[in-house]
């Protein structure tokens, strides 16, 4: 599992390591075939990322590593089926950090310190980079990984307690960690505006809550789980404003806050809750006019998939907003290329 080289297959062997009889075989003008796995393994795994990788079947090869925070060399990655691995020759590279991995994927197997560990999607564990482990699935998986600085491991009475431990998916530790990466991922942080170094003491704030969690977190005033929870919040919204039944009891039974502290945290953004939803909505009704293939549509369903269940109720709030009726702005439009719409807006010809 841990072997440091792993043979390639005969047919995807270099040409120069074929045999003379062999070589004597080929068809003068035949290129050499390429072996994808062995390219990325020597080119690009063990040299940048410092880790190898094993295949456990012919699937074709796949590979994605995705950063999300350089800061904290915050990674998303996605393999096909096989093993990825630290072996004796990589571990003397001298790096002595851990690193917290999120399963991203069922089934995820690690294998550290003479232990073997079974994870689920969203669950997690900490590994040590000085020291031999594998993590791999026999089907396409995935993982966060988190690198874990030194101020985490300070503020630890045993910080390899966690190595080689299962911290559950549905630990509010972990849960806040996970909208946090995501909502960061998707680019809902400004990094200038909140600032990098905000961003990264929030990360470390939320790691030591999964590793190491003293109690229910709750409605905290710590910044870092104010900022989980409004992007959790804020993206739970994003999926479901289109129900008409969406209030601010459903959002806030949903993250398990209440609505006091629900609206404590939209109102950081700028708004309100009440606001936010609607212009979500509008901003969908808007999209639905403007679509050629949408032009058969009623404006009453247009309204309702938008999530308003009261028409005149939306008629007024649509031409307060776009400075026309809904009818108006269909017809305004059908004469335009649809590349004249921008954000909401129609463009003068």
């Amino acid at each position: 599992m841990h072997d440091s080289h792993i043979r390639p297959p005969r047919s995807h062997r270099r040409r120069s390591d074929l045999p003379d009889a062999d070589r004597s075989r080929e068809p003068p003008d035949r290129a050499p075939q390429r072996d994808p796995i062995r390219e990325w393994r020597e080119g690009y795994a063990r040299l940048l990322l410092k880790i190898d990788f094993k295949p456990l079947s012919q699937a074709p090869f796949r590979a994605s590593v995705t950063s999300i925070f350089d800061e904290l060399r915050i990674m998303r990655t996605v393999l096909s089926p096989g093993i990825t691995f630290r072996d004796e020759e990589l571990v003397r590279d001298g790096d002595t950090s851990s690193w917290l991995l999120i399963a991203q994927s069922p089934g995820l197997e690690f294998d550290h310190r003479g232990r073997n560990l079974r994870l689920g999607c969203g669950d997690a564990t900490v590994m040590r980079v000085c020291e031999t482990g594998s993590m791999g699935s026999s089907r396409s998986f995935g993982y966060l990984g988190v690198m874990i600085p030194p101020e985490v491991n300070a503020r630890l009475a045993c910080p390899d307690d966690a190595v080689m431990r299962r911290l559950p998916a549905r630990s509010e530790g972990m849960q806040l960690l996970r909208a946090y990466i995501h909502a960061l991922e998707k680019g809902h942080f400004n990094t200038w505006r909140d600032g990098r170094e905000t961003i990264r003491q929030h990360v470390i704030d939320l790691i030591a809550l999964a590793i190491a969690p003293r109690g229910a977190v709750g409605e905290s005033g710590l910044s870092a789980v104010q900022a989980a929870r409004r992007a959790a919040l804020l993206e739970y919204v994003a999926t479901h404003f289109q129900d008409p039944e969406l209030d601010v009891s459903t959002v806030a039974r949903s993250q398990g806050i209440s609505p006091r502290y629900l609206h404590r945290l939209i109102e950081t953004t700028g708004s309100s809750f009440t606001a936010h939803v609607t212009e979500l909505r509008l901003q969908r009704a808007f999209a639905l006019l403007t679509e050629a293939c949408q032009g058969e549509k009623r404006i009453a369903d247009v309204a309702l998939e938008a999530g308003f269940s009261d028409i005149s109720h939306f008629n007024r709030l649509f031409r307060a907003r776009f400075g026309d009726t809904p009818s108006g702005v269909r017809t305004r439009v059908s004469g335009h290329s649809p590349g004249l719409v921008r954000n909401g807006v129609l463009l003068s010809a």
